[in-house]
């Protein structure tokens, strides 16, 4: 049941660094069916790589993200400023 919390996630917050651009107009291509069909493929090899404690952060960290999402970055913005400190 947790595990569906995290599919819940809004696909806007991928736009924004986290999933290459090109891989998501090809998502945005599927239908409703291969959309389906790639969520399953994709929770079934997550499935086999984390375990539930793993998915018990995962999803406590969603929830955080979703109701104070300004502070939070993305891994992207993260780089970019750490960059920044180091030509600094």
């Amino acid at each position: 049941m947790r595990r569906a919390a995290l599919s819940m996630v809004r696909t806007v917050a991928y736009h924004r660094g986290m999933v290459n651009p090109a891989l998501m107009e090809q998502v945005d291509m599927l239908s409703p069916s291969e959309l389906v069909e790639l969520r399953d493929a994709i929770q079934a090899k997550i499935d086999d790589d984390v375990s539930a404690g793993q998915w018990a952060i995962l999803e406590q960290r969603v929830v955080e993200a979703d109701a104070n999402p300004g502070d939070y970055i993305t891994l992207d913005e993260w780089k970019a400023r750490r960059r920044a400190r180091r030509s600094a």
